[in-house]
């Protein structure tokens, strides 16, 4: 038994298990990993295809951050708040389209209940919250890493309800010891390309395979931010073990990232595609994601195609 042990939410997940690794490969500590439905079957496989050592480390137990006390057995609960070191809340709700409810409850009182947890938890040295770069919202200009409600609108109820989730956790920092991440778009591994879903940038990718992508919104110098989830995954692990970034907010980005159209135009060039007939501007792209047979054609939910525009 380790004098360390870290409790980490939304290990099942695609960032997770990157984090997991690292955990399981260079840390000499405990872990219980708090997870659910079908994301508690992925990581069992994912423990299992590791070998016996890593499931003899890794304690996996149900849970729901929805409810108060995390709706953990007592008996867990307590060896919880006796043990754990370290925490890195990673699940959350990524779902554009998700109703504001739904996701106020996963990314908002899911997060107000593990912070109710945590002030319960005596030993605590570090706690990580996985945040995002689009809790900037709609706010134009720089938004630095110490910024947070410069009173922006938000685009969706994800960006929206990772915003007040974040604003939860600041407000406590005076009680625990805390370390916020704030990831861009995360993309597939930088040396594999292996990826779980569809979503992001990749949807231009898709209208380029579909021959689709004649007319794209000119967003003349709009950055496109993305990263490899092995260099988030990467960046995540080693802040948090960095004691000095107690107290402070990190934006995981590429420091040179490509503009939109500079993305579009290497992508149709990596996939031998012509580039682009037209950049049109916003107001006269914008109708187009609204036809009835928009989605089906191109391949790009509505929410993926509006949200290009910023």
């Amino acid at each position: 038994m380790s004098e360390k042990a870290l409790l980490l939410t939304g290990a099942g997940g695609f960032i997770g298990s990157y984090v997991l690794s690292h955990y399981l490969e260079k840390e000499d500590c405990d872990l219980y990993l708090l997870e659910q439905g079908r994301f508690r079957e992925r990581l069992e496989t994912f423990l299992e295809e590791r070998g016996s050592q890593a499931g003899e480390r890794a304690k996996i137990f149900s849970g729901d951050i929805t409810q108060a006390g995390l709706g953990l057995d007592a008996g867990i609960a307590d060896e919880l708040k006796r043990r754990v070191t370290h925490v890195i809340h990673l699940a959350a709700l990524y779902n554009l389209s998700a109703p504001r409810e739904i996701s106020v409850r996963v990314n908002v009182d899911g997060t107000r209940h593990l912070l109710d947890f945590l002030e319960e938890i005596p030993s605590l040295q570090r706690f990580a919250h996985a945040s995002t770069i689009a809790v900037a919202g709609k706010h134009a200009g720089t938004f630095r890493e110490d910024d947070l409600d410069l009173g922006q609108g938000f685009k969706n109820n994800y960006d929206e309800t990772k915003f007040l989730s974040e604003k939860l956790v600041r407000e406590r920092r005076d009680s625990i010891p805390t370390v916020i991440l704030r990831p861009t778009t995360v993309v597939g591994h930088s040396r594999t390309g292996a990826i779980e879903k569809i979503d992001g940038p990749y949807y231009a990718l898709n209208m380029i395979a579909r021959d689709k992508h004649r007319a794209v919104p000119n967003t003349g110098d709009i950055k496109l931010h993305f990263g490899p989830v092995d260099f988030i995954a990467d960046a995540l692990y080693h802040l948090f073990e960095d004691e000095e970034s107690v107290g402070k907010a990190f934006h995981l980005v590429d420091p040179a990232p490509l503009t939109y159209l500079e993305f579009f135009d290497l992508a149709c060039a990596t996939m031998g595609e012509s580039k682009p007939s037209l950049k049109l501007p916003a107001p006269l792209m914008r109708p187009m994601g609204r036809l009835p047979m928009f989605e089906k054609l191109t391949g790009v939910p509505r929410e993926a195609f509006e949200h290009s525009f910023y």
